[in-house]
């Protein structure tokens, strides 16, 4: 199952979009199984449209186990985990531009990583 991206409008004030990469399948970032949420900065590569093309962080201590990354894992074409940094490109996508940015990674109940909600 590919990684799904959702990018929201533009904030002009702001000078920037948000996105939302759902990990689990099937996930919308308005669903209700995110029990945590955990502030990380990434590194995003967009392209000259502001699509997403990939994005890097460092996964907190804490939340490095199996089954945190049990959705990175799964996805073995998209994201791929090297200690300590989470990888994940987005398929037929290159980016122009590496930015660093706030974001949160958000866990279910059971702690695996569902989605990142990039500010």
């Amino acid at each position: 199952m590919p990684i799904n991206v959702e990018r929201g409008s533009f904030d002009p004030e702001a000078g920037r979009y948000e996105y939302y990469v759902a990990l689990k399948p099937h996930l919308e970032k308005e669903e209700a199984e995110v029990q945590l949420r955990v502030p990380v900065e990434v590194a995003v590569s967009v392209s000259e449209n502001g699509e997403l093309a990939d994005l890097s962080f460092e996964l907190p201590k804490k939340y490095r186990n199996d089954q945190a990354l049990a959705f990175v894992k799964a996805e073995k074409e998209s994201a791929q985990y090297v200690d300590p940094r989470v990888f994940i490109a987005v398929p037929g996508q290159s980016g122009d531009a590496v930015l660093a940015t706030a974001a949160n990674l958000e866990f279910d109940a059971s702690g695996r990583l569902i989605g990142v909600d990039i500010h």
